[in-house]
C-alpha cells in the first residue's frame, strides 16, 4: 500500500493535503510550488511516478500529467524520459502565474493519433493527378441526395414561422418528426420531450453536458465512429470501449466496465452501426437493456441511419423497447448531407427539460431558417419517393461492389450490410491503407474507429458504374 507522504529536507511531505482549489490540477501545481518554497521538495529531487501520485492525491492520472506539464513548461520541474520528473536545479517558482503552457492546450485539442491519416487523405484529394476512388468519404455523394424540387420561403413566411418557434424548436418541424416516428411504428412522444438540435453530434454533447459531471464515465462499442469523436473530451468525461464478439456486444465485458468504472451512460449506434453496418437483432437489444436496467445505466441511442432501413427488416429501436430508460438521437445528415445540421433528441420529460435548459445556456439553439427548410424538405411530395430511390440505388451499388471485392479480393472479409453505405473490411495486411493509397483508392483506416491497422471502412455510395469499372482496374 502506498504511503501518502514522501521525504524531502528531513520533513515528511503529506501529499493528501491539497489546497481547496478547483480544478484539481491547479491545486496540485500550487501544492508543489509551495512545497518547493518551504524546502519540502529540494532541487534535483525526484517526484513519485505519475501513477503513484494519482493514487496518493486521489485524482485521475491525466490530472497529475496536466499539472506536471504546466510546471515543467515554466522551468519548475524537469521531465526526463525513462527516469521520471524532478525538481529543477534552479526552480523559478514565481513564473507560473506569468506564463501559460500553450502546449497543454494543443495536446488536449489535437487528435494526434488520427491526424496523419487525415492529412494523407486530404493531400490525396487535393493533389491527385489521376481519378480517385474515394471510399473514405463520410457521407453520400451529392448526386445521390434526394432531389426535393424547389423549396421557397418569402420574407413574410419566415416572419410567420418565427411565431411558431417553441422553446425546444420550430413547432411544425417537431410535429413532422413526431408523425414520422409514429408512421414507422417506432415510438410515440407520450411523456417524452422532443428537442431540435444542430445535428447528432451537438445532441450528444448536450446530453453529456446535461447529465454528467467532469470525470464521469461512459461506454460505447468498438469499433465505432465514437472513437474519433471529440465530444467526450469536450465534456470532460471518461470514455471506455466495449469489444464485440461473434455473438455481438460482449455483455461480460460491459458488466465488468459498468462495475469497475461506474459507467453512467451506454452510447449505442445499433441500426446500421458506423462503421460495421450491423443491425443489432432484437434478442441482443433486449439482453443489453436488461443488463443496463439491472445497474441503472441509461442508454443513448444514435439512430442517424434509421432512414435507410427497409421496414421489412427494421428492428424496434431501443427507445420503443424502454422509452423511460433511453435517450434517442437522430438527424438528417446521412440523408440530406452533413451541412443540413438538423438533428433531434427524444428524452423523458424531466431529462428533456434539463437538456433544453443547457442548450439555452450554451446558446446552441439551431437556426430557425434551417429548421424551416428541414420541415419543408420532410413534407415535400418528393421526399418519400426520393428516399425510396436512394435506398434502391445504394442496394444496387452495394451488390455490385461486394461482388467485385469478393472476386478480386477473396482475402478481404466483410459481412454485407442490409442497408446504409459502409462496408467494414478485415484482412491480413497491416499497411493496407498505405497500399491502397498508392493505387489511388482511399479508405478510412481501422485505428480511427478503435480497431487495428488491418481493418478499414469502405464507403461504396459514390461508386457509380464508371467508378466500379475503375475499381476493377485498380484491384486487378
Amino acid at each position: 500500500m502506498l504511503e501518502a507522504t514522501t521525504k524531502g529536507s528531513g520533513r515528511m511531505l503529506n501529499w493528501s493535503h491539497l489546497p481547496a482549489i478547483k480544478p484539481k490540477y491547479l491545486a496540485i501545481t500550487q501544492f508543489i510550488k509551495q512545497a518547493i518554497q518551504n524546502g519540502d521538495l529540494l532541487p534535483g529531487q525526484r517526484l513519485p511516478a505519475e501513477r503513484e501520485l494519482a493514487t496518493l492525491l486521489h485524482v485521475d492520472r491525466s490530472t497529475v500529467t496536466r499539472a506536471l506539464l504546466d510546471l515543467a513548461a515554466v522551468g519548475i520541474l524537469v521531465k526526463k524520459r525513462g527516469s521520471g520528473t524532478f525538481v529543477a536545479q534552479l526552480p523559478h517558482v514565481n513564473q507560473l502565474a506569468n506564463k501559460v503552457n500553450w502546449q497543454a492546450f494543443l495536446e488536449n485539442t489535437t487528435a494526434t493519433r488520427h491526424a496523419t491519416y487525415q492529412r494523407k487523405l486530404a493531400k490525396a484529394r487535393t493533389t491527385a493527378t489521376v481519378p480517385l476512388i474515394d471510399a473514405a468519404a463520410n457521407e453520400l455523394p451529392t448526386n445521390l441526395i434526394p432531389q426535393l424540387g424547389t423549396l421557397t420561403l418569402d420574407w413574410q413566411g419566415f416572419l410567420t414561422a418565427q411565431q411558431q418557434e417553441e422553446r425546444t424548436g420550430y413547432l411544425p418541424l417537431m410535429q413532422t418528426i413526431n408523425r414520422y416516428h409514429t408512421a414507422r411504428q417506432q415510438f410515440t412522444l407520450d411523456r417524452q420531450s422532443l428537442i431540435i438540435t444542430g445535428g447528432a453530434q451537438q445532441a450528444l454533447l448536450l446530453i453529456l453536458n446535461s447529465l454528467l459531471q467532469p470525470g464521469d464515465a461512459v461506454a460505447f462499442v468498438t469499433p465505432s465512429y465514437f472513437s474519433a469523436s471529440a465530444v467526450f473530451s469536450a465534456a470532460g468525461v471518461r470514455a471506455y470501449t466495449i469489444p464485440t464478439t461473434t455473438l455481438g456486444l460482449d455483455l461480460t465485458a460491459l458488466e465488468t466496465a459498468i462495475i469497475k468504472h461506474r459507467i453512467k451512460l451506454l452510447i449505442l449506434n445499433p441500426t446500421l452501426q458506423n462503421p460495421t453496418g450491423r443491425i443489432l437483432p432484437l434478442a441482443e437489444r433486449q439482453a443489453i437493456l436488461a443488463l443496463c436496467q439491472r445497474y441503472q445505466v441509461a442508454i443513448v441511442e444514435d439512430d442517424v441511419f434509421g432512414w435507410l432501413v427497409d421496414r421489412d427488416i427494421a428492428v424496434p429501436p431501443f427507445k420503443a423497447l424502454a422509452p423511460d430508460n433511453v435517450i434517442y438521437i437522430s438527424s438528417l445528415s446521412k440523408l440530406l448531407g452533413s451541412s443540413t445540421r438538423i438533428g433531434w433528441v427524444v428524452a423523458p420529460q424531466a431529462i428533456g427539460e434539463r437538456i433544453r435548459q443547457v442548450q439555452k445556456n450554451l446558446d446552441l439553439v439551431p437556426s430557425l431558417l434551417a429548421q424551416v427548410m428541414a420541415d419543408h424538405a420532410l413534407n415535400s411530395p418528393e421526399f418519400s419517393l426520393g428516399v425510396t430511390q436512394l435506398t434502391t440505388q445504394l442496394a444496387q451499388r452495394r451488390q455490385n461492389v461486394t461482388a467485385i471485392l469478393r472476386q478480386l479480393r477473396p482475402d478481404w472479409h466483410f459481412v454485407t450490410p442490409l442497408g446504409g453505405f459502409y462496408l467494414w473490411v478485415t484482412q491480413a495486411d497491416r499497411n493496407v491503407f498505405e497500399h491502397l493509397l498508392e493505387q489511388h483508392l482511399l479508405v478510412t483506416p481501422g485505428p480511427i474507429y478503435g480497431a487495428d491497422r488491418s481493418a478499414f471502412r469502405f464507403n461504396f455510395a459514390g461508386l457509380d458504374y464508371r467508378q466500379q469499372r475503375l475499381l476493377i482496374q485498380r484491384l486487378s
